[in-house]
C-alpha cells in the first residue's frame, strides 16, 4: 500500500475531515485549537518515502514585528525536540514544520497522528506569545515566559 493510501485510510478511520489532491499527493486539514485555528498541509513523497506536515495560521506577521518574531521562534525552536517554526521574511507567513522519514517502513497510526498533532499543539502552545509580540509590544523573552509558565 502506498503512503498516500495509508494516510488516507488513517485519516478516514479516525473521522478526520480533509481534502486531498491525489495527483500532487497533498492532504489539507483544518484543526481547531484552544488559541487559534490551524491549516495543515501534509505532503506525501512516495519516492523519498516521507511525509512533511506544514501547519499554518491565517495571520501574517507585520513587517515591523518580523525580527522580534524571529527572535521568539528561535528561542522556541531551541527548546523543541521535534519540529520547528519557520517564517517567510518576505510576506510574514509563519508555519510549523514536522517531518516523518519512513524509509523501508510503513507508518503506524500513532506516528501519523503525532505528525499532525505535533504542529497543532506546538502552535497552540506558542501562539499566545506571537499575539503578545504583535499586538502588545512584548519582547521575545517576555512572550516566551508567558508561553512556558506553569499553571498554578
Amino acid at each position: 500500500m502506498t503512503l498516500f493510501q495509508i494516510l488516507y485510510e488513517t485519516l478516514s478511520e479516525n473521522g478526520w475531515e480533509f481534502d486531498h489532491d491525489k495527483k500532487n499527493e497533498i492532504f489539507r486539514l483544518e484543526i481547531r485549537g484552544v488559541n487559534a485555528d490551524f491549516h495543515c498541509f501534509i505532503i506525501v513523497d512516495e519516492e523519498q518515502e516521507s511525509l512533511l506536515c506544514n501547519t499554518h495560521i491565517n495571520q501574517k506577521i507585520p513587517f515591523l514585528k518580523r525580527i522580534e518574531i524571529c527572535n521568539f521562534i528561535n528561542r522556541v525552536n531551541y527548546e523543541l525536540a521535534n519540529g520547528n517554526f519557520e517564517m517567510d521574511m518576505d510576506d510574514g507567513e509563519i508555519r510549523f514544520r514536522t517531518f516523518l522519514d519512513l524509509e523501508n517502513t510503513e507508518p503506524s497510526q500513532e506516528q501519523l497522528m503525532n505528525l499532525i498533532w505535533n504542529g497543532s499543539q506546538s502552535f497552540d502552545t506558542y501562539y499566545p506569545g506571537i499575539v503578545k509580540i504583535v499586538f502588545e509590544e512584548f519582547s521575545a523573552e517576555e512572550a516566551m515566559a508567558i508561553c512556558t509558565q506553569e499553571d498554578d
